[in-house]
């Protein structure tokens, strides 16, 4: 009778990343031709170099996972320390330029425009 593994055995009992830079918004691919050479890879690090093939947030690997998000970075960050995969920062904060505010207003229209859409979706 096997059940669920536990995140802790995924993670090999580590609860957080070898980089403290991802984000949940952070962009994976895997690198193509990437050699982890030795590197001893489980089950959900190959699901996920098989699922990055195409550009991925992490939020959407845990999500295809069915993964909690501390889980996957750990995971992230195992297959960025062997090359196999890159990680991009959030795009909001690669192409902001640095004069313009954090946090911009919006046009109250258009959160207007918004909120009747979700109203209608009830």
């Amino acid at each position: 009778m096997s059940g669920p593994v536990r995140p802790y055995v995924i993670t090999g009992g580590r609860s957080r990343p070898s980089r403290n830079v991802l984000a949940l918004e952070s962009l994976v691919s895997t690198v193509p031709g990437a050699d982890t050479g030795e590197a001893e890879l489980n089950r959900e690090h190959q699901r996920i170099l098989a699922l990055c093939g195409r550009l991925l947030a992490i939020a959407e690997i845990a999500a295809h996972l069915h993964l909690p998000l501390s889980v996957v970075k750990v995971l992230v960050g195992d297959l960025w320390d062997l090359g196999a995969v890159q990680v991009l920062p959030p795009a909001t904060a690669v192409h902001r330029p640095p004069d313009v505010p954090q946090a911009e207003r919006l046009p109250t229209s258009l959160l207007e425009e918004v909120l009747v859409g979700l109203r209608q979706l009830r």
